[in-house]
């Protein structure tokens, strides 16, 4: 399972987050500045919605904590980093079967 997870990590986190954060994020400042992390938020959430209404109701911190950071920040590399901690866990849960 840990080997799944490495691939996970990669293609899923890094790959959302250079995509989200690397290279939509800094054309919505172009279009919408210091609100670009916001409308980030909502399409990623809008993003999110197939994977159902509960769970997107769960991401909503993570949904506005992750862009603005990496807006402030300047680096990906954040995003990717709160990513990995808020997808760690619940993989893990996942995993052994204590979350469905």
């Amino acid at each position: 399972m840990l080997l799944v997870w490495f691939g996970m990590f990669f293609f899923n986190i890094v790959g959302e987050e250079i995509f989200w954060r690397g290279y939509i994020l800094p054309r919505q400042e172009l279009a919408h500045g210091k609100y670009s992390w916001l409308v980030n938020s909502i399409l990623w959430g809008v993003f999110h919605i197939s994977f159902g209404r509960d769970l997107l109701l769960i991401l909503i911190p993570t949904l506005i904590i992750l862009p603005y950071a990496v807006y402030r920040t300047k680096n990906t590399a954040v995003g990717i980093f709160i990513h990995g901690v808020f997808n760690g866990p619940m993989f893990i849960l996942v995993s052994l079967g204590i979350v469905k």
